[in-house]
């Protein structure tokens, strides 16, 4: 018998749960909700999920920093951002600290299952386990040392690759400064990381002008991708 998939549900819109809860059982998922962030912390420390739908909007706590929380223990797990707010600002926030996907309300729910199937697929999920990180147009190989845009070889210095390779294995995830210049041996050399780090963003800037690596103002840095 196959085994279902077990989705947690957490908004504080009473009728939203109940309708992704019966709209989901009916497309093959077990479904857990919560009411609020904080019971949603509570069952996702009691259960195993296999995908979170998490709405951004709650009083008291926001999805985002419900997200955060989790983010810190648990970066498996598959979150969907629901909300009824489209402002560019929340959802890169969102995607910072590690949700996978975003539907802005209001949504089909068809719509919904097909991006729970999506992130379930298999196959995705052995791709983000591969050696291979993706992020817009380019892709970086950990067995090769290769960088590629549209598959075309973009050359890398060695500080640079050992840069990068610290980055994607943290991909979506803030990075201090303290961190990569330990790492880099750079001792208290600060301007050779602020340069180094402005060589590669240089490198993965898209054509469109967008830079995949953020600078965290007093913290750190952070590689951007929207497949992890």
């Amino acid at each position: 018998m196959e085994k279902k998939s077990h989705i947690l549900c957490i908004d504080d819109d009473d009728k939203i749960r109940e309708l992704l809860e019966i709209f989901l059982n009916k497309h093959n998922f077990v479904v857990s909700t919560a009411k609020d962030a904080f019971e949603g912390e509570k069952i996702s420390e009691l259960f195993l999920f296999d995908l979170i739908v998490l709405d951004i909007m709650m009083p008291k706590k926001s999805g985002i920093e419900f997200l955060n929380k989790f983010r810190k223990r648990n970066t498996s797990v598959p979150i969907i951002m629901l909300t009824a707010n489209s402002q560019l600002e929340k959802k890169t926030k969102s995607f910072n600290f590690g949700c996978d996907d975003y539907l802005i309300k209001p949504f089909e729910p068809i719509e919904l299952v097909l991006r729970i199937n999506k992130l379930l697929n298999p196959r995705i999920n052995k791709l983000k386990k591969s050696s291979e990180f993706f992020f817009g147009d380019f892709k970086y190989n950990l067995n090769t040392k290769t960088l590629k845009k549209n598959e075309k070889h973009i050359g890398l210095t060695g500080a640079e690759q050992y840069l990068l390779e610290i980055l994607v294995n943290n991909i979506n995830r803030e990075v201090s400064r303290e961190f990569v210049i330990q790492k880099l041996k750079l001792g208290s050399n600060l301007r050779s990381i602020d340069v180094l780090v402005n060589r590669l963003r240089k490198k993965i800037t898209s054509s469109g002008n967008i830079s995949f690596l953020k600078t965290i103002r007093g913290k750190g840095y952070m590689l951007i991708s929207e497949y992890e």
